[in-house]
């Protein structure tokens, strides 16, 4: 098989290919315990040929003239996670068609095979926000679909955010629409506490008033009762007085007389201990910050010394992901929520893009190139994002990348 794939190739560097293959799953022996046997493939050959393969590895595979691989593509990938492969690898009659790429429709039944004959009829129906338009079926006809049925958006759905309650957080995952009678549940923040209902709900397209979070008073002294009586002090060194079950005066600077069944070691201090250092508990610098597409992990602790953030799904977080309280009751330095880059199909028409993509700010992402009659095997591209700007390389071949990222693994150990 390894024979066959290098023939395939026409290069002589493929044998070089293949003992690096060998060579990256001796390096990383001691992933065995994760690793995956190879899988079986009726009609089509994998790009390498292990017996057995490590944990992470993506293992891709083609297949035999008049079949094609259960793919969105003209190739196939499996992952190895954890001694099992993320699906099975097959290879199909290139009559039959995938599931198709629907927005907003999902099958009924949901094909579990992962692919469909020529000739079948499936059936859709489309998800809580959206509505069929025309036909509710489509079929399988010579490896593509026939027209597929529309699903467009109801009129009574609402959009997203529901309301902004100031001094609170969203109890419910993030959502871009909301279908009609949905309920959102609210909860104020710390120090903050919730007057009216708790939560808002989606009529008619519109949300309905939400609640409202008012600031909890909290007192600067906690002052402490003896039985049956009152304490009152006084800390300008003239001493106090305290009534009560047990009785003490004092005057002057170190006289002190005491009655009673208790010596006045026992009386409690009238307010609790206040904290030292260059911060104090998030509770004490007042109203909550507030970040752009984020916000803080709630917490019931009215001592933590730190507020925890998080973004909103595809937004990078830049900077401190706790902010602290300083002494002079001010906050430490904000991180902020950085937007994603959107790689949209008619920008990067050269990609094989069904849909528009998002990278996260700072990282990148592999993409398939659009396949051309003068490219025999898979191209693809990496597309990078920072500061908010799309770079994108040339489209390569996809064997060739691979053996850059094997051979330089492999001489960095």
């Amino acid at each position: 098989m390894g024979y066959l794939f290098c023939r395939e190739m026409r290069q002589p560097k493929c044998l070089f290919f293949v003992l690096l293959i060998w060579c990256l799953g001796t390096v990383h022996a001691q992933d065995s315990q994760r690793s995956c046997l190879k899988p079986k493939l009726d009609r089509g050959y994998f790009d390498s040929d292990e017996g057995t393969y490590p944990h992470g590895t993506e293992l891709y595979y083609a297949c035999d003239k008049g079949w094609k691989p259960v793919a969105d593509g003209w190739w196939g990938m499996v992952k190895c996670e954890n001694r099992k492969w993320s699906h099975i690898p097959q290879c199909i009659d290139e009559n039959s068609c995938i599931p198709p790429d629907n927005p907003n429709a999902k099958e009924k039944p949901q094909n579990v095979n992962g692919w469909y004959p020529n000739g079948e009829r499936v059936w859709f129906d489309c998800d809580s926000t959206h509505e069929i338009k025309g036909s509710t079926s489509a079929k399988c006809e010579n490896g593509s679909w026939t027209e597929l049925p529309l699903c467009v958006e109801k009129d009574n759905v609402c959009g997203k955010p529901p309301p902004v309650v100031t001094h609170a957080v969203i109890i419910h995952k993030y959502q871009d629409k909301f279908p009609e009678d949905t309920t959102i549940n609210y909860k104020c923040q710390d120090s903050y506490t919730l007057e009216g209902t708790d939560s808002t709900v989606c009529l008619s397209g519109g949300w309905t008033k939400g609640p409202t979070c008012i600031l909890t008073p909290s007192p600067t002294e906690w002052p402490s009762t003896g039985e049956g009586g009152s304490s009152t002090s006084s800390d300008r060194g003239n001493g106090g007085t305290s009534s009560g079950g047990d009785h003490s005066t004092s005057s002057g600077g170190d006289h002190s007389t005491s009655s009673g069944d208790e010596a006045s070691s026992n009386v409690r201090p009238s307010a609790r201990p206040q904290p030292s250092g260059p911060f104090l508990p998030v509770d004490r610098c007042g109203e909550k910050p507030t970040v752009d597409n984020g916000d803080f992990i709630s917490d019931s602790d009215r001592n933590r010394m730190a507020l925890t953030f998080k973004c909103i799904n595809y937004y990078q977080l830049v900077g401190p992901e706790q902010v602290m309280c300083h002494s002079d009751q001010t906050w430490s330095k904000l991180p902020i929520c950085k937007a994603p880059c959107t790689i949209d199909q008619r920008t990067f028409y050269l990609l094989d893009l069904k849909k528009d993509m998002f990278v996260k700010e700072g990282e990148s992402q592999t993409f398939l190139c659009k396949k051309t009659d003068t490219w025999e095997r898979p191209f693809v591209a990496d597309v990078r994002c920072l500061n908010g700007e799309v770079t994108s390389d040339r489209c390569t071949c996809m064997y060739d990348v691979l053996l850059t990222t094997i051979r330089d693994r492999i001489y960095s150990t």
